[in-house]
């Protein structure tokens, strides 16, 4: 019962924390194909990010010239770790603080490289990779129309939530392929 209330606080003081970022006004036509460095949330649960993973390797070749930083939730590696510059950071439960926000100690491991684009690949609202997203100062910051996305990333898409978990991450990373 209070986990809600604290989820909800949480919230409340990332909006506090956040309230003067304003995003400035740039060209999103190749956000993707004009970075140099990636970061990519992976969903909770081995199950989703796997398969999210899977549909982010189809355009490996895409993305070959990336370097890509994932956070996991989970212990088990996915098939994102094989690329040529990618770099894991593991989250464990003891990084959100009790308002189900990052630790300062897992934001410091997620600012010791800058990033170009910032991508949330969970299906619904998590506040926490949400927060990461946004705290990693990437100018483009990618997630789903889910909660209160529009605080947190400044390209919001809008993908069916009725289609299985395998059709909506091979339409997201269709998607982030055209940029």
């Amino acid at each position: 019962m209070l986990e809600n209330a604290y989820k909800y606080l949480g919230l409340q003081y990332a909006k506090l924390q956040f309230r003067m970022d304003v995003d400035q006004i740039q060209s999103f036509s190749e956000f993707m194909s004009g970075s140099k460095s990636a970061l990519i949330a992976l969903p909770i649960g081995y199950d989703e990010a796997n398969i999210a993973s899977n549909a982010i390797r189809a355009y490996r070749q895409r993305l070959s010239n990336l370097h890509l930083t994932v956070i996991n939730s989970g212990t088990r590696a996915t098939s994102l770790v094989d690329f040529p510059k990618c770099e894991v950071i593991r989250m464990i439960p003891t990084d959100l603080n009790r308002f189900f926000l990052p630790t300062r100690a897992l934001l410091q491991r997620v600012a010791a490289r800058q990033f170009d684009v910032a991508v949330d690949l969970n299906l619904d609202f998590v506040l926490h990779t949400a927060y990461i997203c946004k705290a990693s100062r990437a100018k483009v910051r990618v997630g789903l129309a889910r909660g209160a996305s529009d605080l947190f990333y400044n390209v919001v898409l809008n993908l069916q939530p009725r289609r299985t978990p395998r059709e909506v991450y091979e339409a997201y990373a269709h998607c982030l392929a055209m940029f």
